[in-house]
């Protein structure tokens, strides 16, 4: 029950609440009334308004003397800005569309997928394969501060038929698999015949060909011309003519190299990408590849690991006038992991493609064709040439040489009774088909046709893009090292370096921003190679014994490889030496050379400064109770070198050393192809590979 005090005052509301509202209401009018009486009005007159806008009237239409504004402008710190002059100038520069690009490319979502991107994944080279070896390369001559120097006699090759080499540091690849389409521009491997003319000629054939390629335009052109306004006169006044382009001096240098050849698998990589940047099309951009070697100690053990001396080795591959030929086509071949090969005058190139890249036709040698095709008369005729693939048929093509013999004469003379090759390219079409050159010798055209020259070959971020992409799961990487020392062991490692795709962008996640400022990734280091042996210049190999009498000693039959740094040249040549003797001496020896003009005879210092301490080997008889003749022992020689070292040549591992076998073919083979220019410096390895026919004088005796 509720209180009765409570109960009264519910009453009283009830019964009184409307009354005291109606009175409180009311009260609160009489007073806002009272105030608004007691406020004072506001005093304006018509005259008033009327007297304000003639006021205003007058302002607006007073005219300033024109002194007092400037001097008020001045007094402003205001300044004329001459913006006619400011538009007139904008018209004239020029917009550059790639300047005002997006910074980052359009992207569309794909179904499912997220814009966020991470850090890919790279893998490490595998198969990596090592093998030393020495020849003579052509390089551009340096000074000694590293600069080209130039050839002021003019018998360097014209600046228009230089190829530089792929600079290892900077990335930008070749086009060397396809060396024959326009000469030395993409990775060739020949010189032309222009780099055999006089200065004054060369300078000549440019004068004329200028003025025809002018002559030509201007019959294309109607009307008359416009005369040059009072800028462009100045303009091209400013300008200085250029000059005939700068030669520079070449030379044979003789080079060790170290070969560094493995395998990447590209698609697990590309697959890598394309998860972690969510795009279906990304794709690594290889930027460059590290090598680091161990040197074998004389204690027996590895030293630390070291990296090879890029700069160094960039002198060779930055000067390089030519490059040799390549067997693997470019899509295996990344140009930022890949040093070209630089075009050896002697020596030649081994192991330095992998044999599963390269492709089949490059590989295996065809079936001969049935007899009759042809020989070869010297000429670029065959023996029945004369007929079929000589003069007649041949004849009528022009400017190749005879397909009789597939070697033909000298460059415009393939053809038949007196039909020549015009141009650079009549002529020495057929010349250029070397392995990578196939091509451009096929096209290199008959008369006037001068083969195909001219050929050549990524918000708030920085999309990082490559030109090279591939769809092969596997590529090759191939590295050299020219620093390796004469009689020294190493192993090498590599690991890969691309470009930062996620560099300074901002659509990434946390662990790749924590490194979006670094513009490389460096991939793990493969595993290391086996052991690769740089031998001395003057090695000696045992290969067996000599007869002797009863009473003599055993005298060994040496091969002495002799390697001359000056031009490159190895030679072998072999000498028997019995306990007490030296190894070696001055010997004359045929010298094979690279132009054509067959081998020179030349006296070599074949001395090793080594002296043979005992030998064994040779002829034994057997045991009493045994049946049969002597047997035949392998030769064994201890060797006292110059540095006080003695070691011990064992016929059966000298026999079958992998180099010393490969140098001895490649000389026989670089003798024998002494009398004709060459056109590749692929060694024992691929000699079979574009081979003679039977019948058709054969391929390998192109010039």
């Amino acid at each position: 029950m509720a209180h009765p005090i409570v109960e009264k005052m519910k009453d009283a509301g009830l019964r009184y609440g409307d009354k005291a509202a109606v009175a409180l209401s009311s009260l609160l009018f009489v007073v806002c009334l009272g105030l608004a009486l007691s406020k004072k009005s506001i005093e304006l007159t018509p005259d008033q308004i009327k007297k304000s806008a003639e006021q205003a009237d007058s302002n607006i239409n007073r005219k300033q003397d024109r002194e007092t504004i400037n001097q008020a402008l001045v007094q402003a710190d205001i300044k004329p800005t001459n913006f006619s002059k400011e538009v007139a100038d904008s018209v004239k520069t020029v917009l550059v569309s790639s300047e005002y690009k997006p910074v980052r490319e359009w992207i569309i979502p794909e179904p499912g997928a997220g814009l966020i991107r991470d850090t890919p994944v790279l893998i490490a080279v595998h198969e990596l394969y090592a093998y030393a070896s020495r020849g003579g390369a052509l390089v551009y001559e340096l000074d000694k501060e590293g600069n080209r120097i130039v050839d002021k006699d003019g018998k360097a090759l014209p600046k228009e038929k230089e190829r530089l080499g792929r600079r290892r540091r900077g990335g930008a690849g070749g086009m060397g698999g396809m060396g024959g389409m326009g000469g030395t521009a993409m990775g060739g491997g020949r010189r032309s015949r222009a780099s055999r003319k006089s200065q004054a000629e060369l300078e000549r054939e440019q004068q004329k060909e200028f003025a025809e390629r002018k002559e030509a335009v201007q019959s294309k052109l109607v009307g008359r011309d416009e005369p040059e306004s009072a800028e462009e006169k100045a303009k091209s006044k400013d300008e200085k003519p250029q000059g005939p382009p700068e030669q520079y001096k070449e030379i044979t240098k003789g080079l060790r190299w170290v070969a560094i050849t493995g395998k990447l698998d590209h698609g697990k990589l590309v697959a890598n990408y394309k998860e972690a940047l969510k795009s279906a099309s990304a794709q690594p951009y290889y930027a460059r590849l590290d090598m680091q070697r161990q040197v074998h100690q004389d204690d027996g053990s590895w030293g630390d690991w070291e990296d090879v001396n890029a700069d160094e080795n960039l002198k060779v591959l930055d000067n390089l006038p030519e490059e040799d030929e390549e067997l693997t086509p470019e899509s295996v071949r990344p140009p930022g992991l890949n040093d070209p090969l630089p075009f050896l005058k002697t020596g030649l190139w081994e192991k330095v493609h992998l044999a599963s890249l390269v492709p089949k036709e490059k590989k295996e040698v065809a079936p001969p064709p049935s007899l009759g095709m042809g020989g070869d008369d010297g000429e670029g005729r065959g023996s029945m040439g004369r007929g079929m693939m000589g003069r007649g048929m041949m004849g009528s093509m022009g400017g190749y040489p005879g397909m009789g013999g597939m070697r033909g004469g000298p460059m415009g003379a393939g053809g038949g009774d007196g039909m020549e090759g015009g141009g650079y390219g009549g002529g020495s079409a057929m010349r250029g088909m070397s392995m990578s050159g196939k091509m451009g010798g096929m096209m290199g055209g008959g008369p006037g046709m001068g083969g195909m020259m001219g050929m050549g070959g990524g918000g708030g971020g920085v999309d990082i893009t490559g030109d090279w992409k591939s769809d092969e799961k596997t590529v090759m990487i191939r590295g050299l090292d020219f620093t390796a020392q004469p009689d020294s062991e190493y192993r090498y490692r590599v690991r890969i370096v691309v470009y930062n795709p996620n560099y300074k962008r901002d659509d990434v996640t946390p662990e790749a921003g924590k490194i979006k400022t670094q513009m490389y990734l460096t991939g793990p280091w493969s595993q290391p190679t086996d052991v690769v042996t740089m031998p001395p210049d003057v090695s000696p190999y045992a290969m067996g014994t000599m007869p002797t009498g009863p009473r003599s000693d055993l005298k060994v039959n040496f091969q002495v490889v002799r390697f001359d740094e000056a031009d490159g040249v190895t030679v072998p040549h072999r000498f028997a030496s019995s306990p007490g003797e030296l190894i070696g001496e001055t010997s004359s020896v045929d010298i094979p050379t690279s132009e054509g003009t067959g081998a020179k005879a030349k006296r070599i210092d074949f001395n090793t400064r080594s002296i043979v301490l005992d030998t064994s080997g040779g002829l034994q008889a057997l045991p009493n109770g045994f049946t049969g003749g002597a047997v035949e022992r392998p030769a064994l020689a201890l060797v006292l070198r110059s540095d006080g070292s003695v070691t011990a040549r064992l016929q059966l591992d000298d026999e079958n050393d992998e180099m010393r076998k490969d140098i001895e073919k490649n000389y026989a083979k670089e003798v024998k192809d002494s009398n004709k220019k060459r056109e590749s410096s692929m060694g024992s390895s691929y000699g079979g590979m574009m081979g003679g026919y039977p019948g058709m004088g054969g391929m390998g005796g192109m010039k």
